[in-house]
């Protein structure tokens, strides 16, 4: 199985919206792009790219929980020159669980054969962070800031799973929030409390059902497939 990693992405402050909330034609699939000095030092240090992943989107989709959980732990390794942001990790566990939900509900995901090769596919993405794991953090934070979530790792998962709002459907209420907060202009946002409990075992229905039985086809679902997460985490 997967192993869980804490998300620890780069500050708010840093990127005008943070990557992981941009609509998946906005967001860069190609090469970081170098902003300062450090920056050029980085391109000395391979990092994920859109032109690693797998073609297929079951195992391209193992591939983006793989570079997610990477940079998660790169982060880690970072904490004491870029600073954690509580907002940011709720964001990337929502990512990680909107990916693991899209495994779970594809037809190579109910086999052991598609766990195995998924998982290879996950420890490929995870390995593509190896470079700036064992660089200097002068080298290695320039890789970590400078790193950009491709767009069509959100399309994967979505054409995976056959949910159109998977990644809202999978998101707790405090997430949610937290999302549409970051979503906003620098100058609009505000101070939210960051709730770090577990994901709810029901994600929350910000969709209005059609009639009651929509509704609670709807939540039935979402609690069936909540229960049967295990892709991130440990045997």
């Amino acid at each position: 199985m997967f192993a869980t990693a804490r998300l620890i992405l780069p500050s708010v402050a840093f990127l005008a919206v943070p990557f992981l909330a941009l609509p998946a034609q906005a967001q860069n699939d190609d090469a970081p792009v170098a902003t300062n000095v450090t920056g050029l030092r980085q391109q000395m240090i391979d990092t994920p790219m859109l032109a690693d992943a797998p073609a297929d989107d079951f195992h391209r989709v193992a591939w983006c929980h793989g570079i997610l959980s990477g940079h998660m732990d790169l982060a880690e390794r970072l904490v004491d020159v870029e600073p954690a942001s509580d907002m940011m990790r709720a964001i990337g566990r929502s990512y990680l669980r909107s990916y693991e939900a899209a495994l779970t509900l594809s037809e190579e995901g109910k086999t052991e054969k598609g766990h195995q090769t998924a998982e290879a596919a996950r420890q490929k993405g995870f390995d593509g962070w190896e470079g700036a794991r064992l660089a200097d953090k002068d080298m290695a934070i320039g890789a970590y800031m400078n790193w950009s979530l491709p767009g069509d790792c959100e399309r994967a998962a979505i054409a995976l799973s056959g949910r159109p709002e998977l990644f809202k459907e999978m998101q707790t209420e405090a997430e949610a929030k937290i999302i549409a907060e970051t979503l906003k202009p620098a100058t609009e946002r505000t101070t939210l409390d960051v709730m770090t409990a577990k994901p709810a075992s029901v994600a929350p229905a910000d969709t209005p059902a059609a009639n009651s039985d929509t509704e609670a086809e709807d939540k039935n679902w979402r609690r069936g497939l909540m229960s049967r997460l295990g892709w991130g985490k440990k045997d």
